[in-house]
């Protein structure tokens, strides 16, 4: 399991986006957090050196689950603590009754405050128990003290083979000591602030009535439906015809399109087309298009478009039908990914409703019901808190407060589907998406920095240096923004400000090999040898096998006369790119210098 920073300096920004990015990508995928790590038990060996022994395997904990958290508690009153651990992964919850047969005594303690100097479970409190000839016992009460858990209240003092015990001593965390005398080994006792009493608890061991039992999972459902709180758009498609012409995918203003895909090869397919069929008038009327596209022949298997052909024929689609493309698919999939935790391959049927304004509202997994569909056509109206709560598979009502909450997960999958936008090449739809998070979430550095990528696509240098600024003025240290503004001043010519602005970025991350080789060229340009010779050893340190780097490192070197050096660099970027005719020409009028020639 990856520990958390201890401070926040620890690690460099770059270090920290690049592990939440990483986390939030395996959450997403469905990945485990530490599954077939098997659970680890140690042992206190009481030894003056503090070692424990490992006896993971002796316990029977040693379980290959992805445990998440433990608790400790005497459930069966018997003197000795057992142990409950919930799992991420089935099954859900354990249970370790503690039976090792041993002759060792216990004490359990419980405490209670008084006001108004003590709260009343004394949390804070802690408590010392005297042994004659021992080292006292000492435990302090705690609240919240573990991760995802909490044991009990009950303090439990083993006791090994003491026969007796001299005194408990409190000390409140209200302030002042106080002292409890006449307790006895094996026993549970109710110690109250201020009663100087130690008043026992009648209790008798119990039979634990649980016993291991087979986990009755519910039918696995062959469809789902799926309202989307965060609505992502859908990008201008194409598809093909079954006659080969390309089409895209058609939008009208107050229309709703449903886009099917299926199979010729699947049952549930041919089912579902013929309840659109049979429904396609009333959708109609709703404001419902259908398009259904057939996925065969979009990867090697027995069906192909001819099959598909055939049944849309057959079963004479009175909708938009033909076949889906590989880049139609690939964006429904990156959709749904961002969306839905688990990065599923999506089955078919599976079938998109896209609303008026090209925003996908509702993902339906196996054969649909139509009329859910048309139910579903005023899904996407209404605030977000309003999706949320018709998307909740069960009745209930909202409170305002987890809002915060709710909104940054719509920041977050809009923003990622943001920039896989922006990354795939649909400039407008991006830049769209971006002033969209930028209105909602003023205060955050990402989208600005996007957008000014975006500016600069469409050539708008003076909109994408203000996008920059603005990035950089909410988030300083923003290596990104830094690298990107960087590079437009340096197209600018403001060569002194770029500088300033590639250092910032490397000093976020300084293995930012594009922004040391950009800082680099910018310090020759200046003919500032040294700096630019100490920049490009530390980009050779993140890009060891560059030709480029080589080359540059050993003109800056011959320029302060070390001819050797240079050469050295020469050759070996001659080595990473046979032939370069700049390191052979550097390479010969540098060993002429050496030897004396001109």
């Amino acid at each position: 399991m990856s520990q958390s920073l201890n401070e926040v300096g620890e690690a460099k920004t770059s270090e920290l986006e690049s592990a939440n990015a990483t986390f939030g990508s395996m959450m997403r995928r469905g990945r485990s957090y530490s599954g077939r790590e098997r659970n680890c038990v140690f042992l206190n060996t009481a030894k003056p050196d503090g070692s424990f022994a490992n006896i993971s395997a002796a316990s029977g904990i040693d379980f290959p689950d992805d445990g998440r958290a433990l608790v400790t508690t005497d459930w069966d009153h018997d003197g000795d603590l057992d142990v409950w651990i919930s799992n991420r992964n089935a099954p859900r919850l354990r249970f370790f009754r503690n039976d090792v047969p041993i002759d060792n005594h216990h004490l359990t303690i419980r405490l209670q405050g008084t006001a108004p100097t003590t709260n009343r479970d004394a949390i804070g409190a802690r408590v010392k128990v005297i042994i004659a000839g021992s080292q006292p016992l000492i435990k302090t009460l705690r609240a919240g003290e573990s991760f995802l858990s909490q044991s009990s209240k009950a303090l439990h003092f083993g006791l090994g083979r003491a026969e007796a015990i001299d005194s408990v001593i409190v000390q409140w965390p209200g302030g002042g000591t106080e002292t409890f005398t006449g307790i006895t080994i094996d026993q549970r006792y109710h110690l109250v602030q201020g009663s100087g009493e130690a008043r026992p608890i009648e209790t008798k061991k119990r039979e634990v009535a649980i016993s291991p039992a087979p986990v009755n999972l519910p039918s696995p459902e062959s469809t789902s439906r799926i309202p989307l709180a965060t609505l992502l758009p859908m990008a201008p498609m194409n598809y093909q015809t079954f006659d080969g012409d390309t089409q895209p995918i058609p939008t009208s203003e107050g229309k709703s399109y449903l886009l099917s895909l299926w199979g010729s090869w699947c049952p549930a397919c041919e089912e579902e087309l013929k309840d659109l069929t049979a429904k396609n008038s009333e959708l109609r009327e709703a404001g419902i298009e259908i398009i259904a596209l057939a996925v065969d022949g979009l990867e090697e298997g027995s069906s192909s478009a001819p099959d598909a052909e055939k049944m849309a024929k057959r079963l004479k689609l009175p909708f938009a039908n033909g076949r889906a493309t590989i880049q139609l698919v690939s964006y429904l999939q990156s959709m749904h990914d961002y969306q839905i935790t688990g990065a599923e391959t999506l089955p078919v049927p599976v079938s998109f409703l896209i609303d008026s304004d090209r925003k996908v509202s509702v993902i339906y997994k196996g054969r649909l019901n139509p009329d859910e569909v048309k139910a579903d056509v005023n899904h996407s109206k209404g605030t977000r808190l309003e999706r949320f709560a018709r998307s909740a598979p069960l009745p209930g009502r909202t409170l305002p407060i987890p809002t915060v909450s709710r909104e940054r997960n719509q920041y977050e999958a809009q923003y990622r589907f943001a920039t896989f936008l922006q990354q795939q090449g649909y400039t407008a739809l991006a830049r769209s998406e971006n002033l969209s998070l930028v209105e909602a979430f003023p205060k955050n550095a990402g989208p600005h920095n996007n957008l000014g990528i975006s500016y600069i696509r469409s050539k708008r240098f003076d909109l994408a240096e203000t996008s920059f600024r603005e990035a950089l003025r909410i988030k300083p240290d923003y290596g990104k923004a830094n690298a990107n503004l960087g590079t437009l001043l340096a197209q600018k010519g403001k060569i002194t400000e770029a500088i300033s602005h590639f250092q910032q970025a490397i000093s976020s991350n300084p293995q930012d090999k594009k922004s040391l080789s950009n800082l680099s060229k910018l310090l020759l340009k200046q003919e500032r040898w040294v700096e630019a010779q100490a920049t490009f050893e530390k980009a050779l340190l993140a890009d060891p096998n560059s030709p480029d780097i080589h080359l540059q490192l050993g003109f800056v070197l011959a320029k302060q006369g070390q001819l050797s050096q240079a050469a050295t660099y020469f050759e070996k970027a001659l080595k990473l790119r046979p032939g370069d005719p700049d390191a052979q020409r550097n390479l010969t009028i540098i060993q002429g210098l050496i030897n004396g020639g001109q």
